[in-house]
């Protein structure tokens, strides 16, 4: 049961790829606007970021820490990033990218991640039940 729920979960998540055009020019934007470069994104990232939003779909939780007591940095470089540093922002219940993205530009600590001028490289996905899970980082520093 479990094997078809994880699957199930998979099928539906929709990662930033789906809309990466659009992701790239939201965070991007975001960051011009504040004198800083553009992020690329990164397959392991998105990994990650799904290995989580996975995780707190399946388990009925919300937080940064997996359910087997894992933060950001550990799931990233569990996927091969080889990270020397990882922020991550999540959020539940947005329709759309562009409400999920205005929440974390206006929220202090998300929008402190998006402008870090410590990151290069993003992974964004969303799950079921509107979970957004946007990994941050920096590899090989």
């Amino acid at each position: 049961m479990r094997m078809i729920w994880a699957a199930l979960i998979c099928l539906m998540l929709v990662p930033a790829t789906a809309g990466a055009q659009q992701v790239r020019q939201m965070l991007n934007g975001i960051r011009s606007e504040n004198g800083l470069g553009p992020l690329r994104p990164s397959s392991a990232l998105e990994q990650a970021a799904m290995a989580h939003a996975m995780d707190m779909a399946r388990e009925g939780f919300f937080g940064h820490v997996g359910s087997d007591g894992t933060k950001a940095m550990a799931r990233a470089k569990r996927e091969g990033y080889r990270a020397c540093f990882v922020a991550e922002n999540i959020a539940k219940g947005q329709d759309s990218l562009t409400e999920v993205m205005g929440g974390w530009a206006r929220s202090a600590g998300h929008r402190r991640n998006l402008l870090s001028p410590r990151v290069t490289e993003y992974g964004l996905v969303r799950a079921p039940g509107n979970i957004w899970v946007l990994v941050l980082g920096r590899a090989n520093c």
